[in-house]
């Protein structure tokens, strides 16, 4: 199985005023982050906002992403609390041509056993003919990917690596360990030189989104962790998935309104953000 490796940016699903899917939005995105360097694109992740689309929505979301012809790597998240919903998302991955999925744990049901949750992937890893990537955000499913979950699925070859989002220097330490002979995969942008330096194979971390330039070069070494750090720094202080959309709004890419319940940056906040962003990263790494 061939590595998922660099830097991949967990991109905002972009809507429109009336709060409908722009893609002519995400495409101009999608084209300006390969253009900056980065390897690949996460589809429907958690800054992606899966839970607040329809079925029908994501696979027109995916779709999209993929006709958009951008050169990146594309991973799709096939997130849902129904084993179906999941399955159908896995399929339309591969219909696609996406490079891998990546599969959280059934959020919604906190306390199911390990045997239940291990039960939920294997079919998710004999349905794909991907490459799948467990999703390890437990500050925000409730369910973590424990090491008897991944005893559990013993090893399936479809099961390609981890994405793990909990910013835990710990967890990482554990994980890389576990998938010394797959994929790690960091989401945490204070965590990318501690990621290569474990051995990982990259990151899928917000500040991707609006400062590819920049994640790649801590990825390759050429860049400084501690910069990057204050990037994710000042997204955090904002809000972190409002703050991406707000600045990709300033980049000209498109309206990038938030569906409710999540709320965007208030237009008050909005200019301050973007001055202090401007402060971290130069004109000729923003779009012009």
């Amino acid at each position: 199985m061939t590595e998922i490796t660099g830097g991949i940016a967990p991109v905002p699903t972009p809507l429109n005023a009336d709060l409908a899917f722009d893609q002519e939005a995400q495409a101009t995105h999608l084209r300006w982050l390969a253009s900056e360097g980065l390897e690949g694109a996460l589809i429907l992740g958690t800054n992606g906002e899966f839970p607040s689309f329809s079925l029908n929505e994501r696979r027109a979301v995916a779709e999209a992403a993929a006709s958009a012809d951008s050169g990146l790597e594309l991973i799709l998240g096939v997130g849902s609390c129904a084993l179906p919903e999941v399955l159908a998302m896995v399929d339309v991955a591969s219909s696609l041509g996406y490079r891998a999925v990546l599969c959280p744990p059934p959020f919604y049901f906190r306390s199911a056993p390990a045997t239940g949750i291990a039960a939920f992937f294997l079919q998710v890893l004999e349905r794909s003919s991907l490459p799948v990537l467990l999703y390890h955000i437990p500050q925000v499913t409730g369910v973590a990917i424990s090491d008897e979950v991944l005893d559990l699925l013993g090893g399936h070859p479809s099961l390609a690596g981890v994405k793990d989002s909990t910013g835990d220097p710990d967890e990482l330490r554990r994980l890389t360990h576990r998938f010394a002979d797959g994929c790690y995969l960091v989401g945490n942008d204070r965590l990318v030189s501690a990621c290569v330096e474990a051995g990982g194979n990259g990151s899928i971390s917000a500040a991707a989104s609006v400062a590819p330039s920049l994640v790649c070069a801590v990825q390759r070494g050429e860049g400084e962790q501690e910069h990057l750090g204050r990037v994710r720094a000042l997204l955090e202080e904002y809000g972190l998935g409002p703050s991406v959309k707000s600045l990709l709004r300033r980049f000209g890419f498109g309206s990038f309104a938030t569906r409710p319940p999540l709320a965007g940056i208030d237009d008050a906040r909005a200019p301050l953000l973007w001055d202090e962003f401007c402060e971290l990263i130069p004109a000729d790494r923003r779009p012009s």
